[in-house]
């Protein structure tokens, strides 16, 4: 048995069913990440691990033990939520020992681990403010060593850095990773943005409407993603209406253009397809005998820092191409035609069927990133 493992696990709220038998093996020492959009069962999920909410199905085991029916604090978990959640009235020695007192612990190995935890996390010298001297990271920080004051089994953080600004998310988030691997802690962090749980997971758990859709590395969720959903609410995703020219030899056709899948195509899935390519996978130089090509006009240029983002028509339909930025970089202008090349390993065709989750993923990406 893995070191947490959610086994069959239901929640119902209502006529909503929130999280629908949901299985999920943690081992120990792993950062896991349950990554979704608003409402897809996520922070329930957490909650339940936690105990403040009870599963209607299934069990849930942590160290072995089954923690059904047992209240939040019986189950030595740390949990840092969204709001920080500090009390107000004491200063921030007073808010990591709060749960050292509540267990017991004498005045003398309470004052160590509170040294101890505001070592960790960098603020030795903030002890005697109070949560409205510090900063929002800052606030975070303490809710975290709070956290990891009695030394829990496992951590929990639910959308802890969603109320920050982005720099210091960037920092912070970093923090959180490297204190993690220090003190080798379990950890399942609830987010929804893409870029902090890749960046920072062992594995990425992703979810919808209740259950996983998939669960992976960073490299194989982002890579290798196993529904049309994933596909499309990881990363940035071009859809692209396609025609089977040949099926046995994997030929399309997208706007009069042909092409070459790297991917078998299936015959009896009718004529109409949907071709995804990612747009870091489109380059603007290369041989026409070894690789696909599209052309198109230039429709917009986006500076995106370390990245130059080229927005073609190709048949109506706008692609994203993303070249690396230099110097020396040479960029088309507006309305120029361009010819974008590709791998046929880089063209994934799915069923049309499949277009209406790809569509309903990157709505929800957006308005997610536009929340975050």
């Amino acid at each position: 048995m893995a070191f947490i493992e959610l086994d069959g696990i239901v929640k119902v709220f209502g006529n909503n069913t929130v999280v629908k038998h949901l299985s999920l093996s943690v081992e120990k020492g792993e950062f896991i990440s349950l990554l979704g959009g608003s409402g897809c069962g996520k922070t329930t999920t957490l909650r339940m691990i936690a105990g403040f909410e009870h599963p209607d199905e299934g069990s849930i085991h942590v160290a072995g033990r089954n923690v059904a029916g047992l209240a939040p604090n019986k189950r030595k978990l740390g949990m840092v939520f969204q709001n920080y959640a500090l009390f107000p009235n004491m200063n921030v020695r007073r808010n990591i020992a709060f749960g050292l007192k509540i267990a017991g612990k004498d005045k003398a190995e309470t004052e160590r681990r509170v040294d101890e935890m505001l070592e960790v996390i960098g603020m030795a010298e903030f002890g005697p403010r109070y949560p409205h001297q510090l900063s929002g990271g800052q606030q975070q920080r303490v809710a975290l060593a709070r956290a990891l004051a009695i030394e829990p089994s496992a951590l929990l953080l639910d959308e802890p850095l969603s109320a920050l600004d982005a720099k210091i998310r960037l920092r912070l988030r970093d923090d959180i990773r490297s204190i993690q691997r220090r003190l080798g802690i379990t950890t399942i962090y609830v987010t929804h943005d893409q870029e902090e749980a890749l960046s920072i997971s062992d594995k990425v758990a992703v979810m919808r409407e209740g259950v996983i859709e998939q669960i992976g590395t960073p490299f194989e969720i982002y890579n290798h993603p196993a529904t049309p959903y994933v596909s499309s609410f990881i990363g940035t995703l071009n859809v692209l209406p396609a025609k089977i020219v040949d099926a046995a030899a994997g030929i399309l056709e997208i706007a009069g253009q042909v092409i070459k899948s790297g991917k078998p195509l299936d015959p009896t899935a009718g004529s109409d397809l949907a071709v995804t390519v990612r747009p870091e996978a489109f380059f603007l130089q290369g041989d026409a005998s070894e690789s696909n090509s599209l052309s198109g006009k230039v429709a917009n240029v986006k500076f995106l820092g370390s990245v130059v983002r080229l927005v073609v028509n190709i048949g109506g339909v706008d692609v994203s191409a993303d070249s690396f930025n230099a110097p020396r970089l040479t960029i088309p202008a507006l309305g120029d035609e361009v010819k974008l090349h590709f791998s046929p390993d880089a063209c994934v065709p799915l069923p049309v069927k499949a277009k209406a989750d790809m569509v309903a993923a990157l709505e929800e990406g957006a308005a997610e990133t536009r929340k975050g």
